[in-house]
């Protein structure tokens, strides 16, 4: 009986870990930017780069589309795929990197 709950415990911490270095719940993709001249990082939920924009205005770059101000990505075309963006409604970072905006 000990072994049975001392596993389930286990398992449930480890469960807890993983979805606690998620970013973005219920969206693909986060988008941060490392410094004031890029490059900006979309992440997935794990924060690995899947994609990097060396550019220091990305509005610019052709991966995203970005507000009136041209100051924050609004849309995301990554591999064929549009995915639409929004402010990260919880402040997270991955590998110290602020999340800008969450996609999906």
């Amino acid at each position: 009986m000990f072994t049975k709950t001392f596993l389930s415990t286990l398992a449930a911490a480890a469960l807890f870990a993983a979805s606690a270095s998620a970013i973005c719940p219920g969206y693909k993709f986060g988008v941060s930017l490392t410094s004031n001249n890029g490059p900006w990082q979309v992440l997935d939920n794990a924060c690995n780069i899947v994609h990097k924009v060396d550019a220091k205005n990305p509005c610019t770059a052709g991966v995203f589309d970005c507000n009136s101000a041209q100051t924050s990505p609004t849309a995301l075309h990554l591999n064929g795929q549009n995915y639409a963006c929004n402010a990260d409604p919880n402040p997270e970072s991955c590998n110290g990197q602020t999340i800008q905006v969450c996609c999906n």
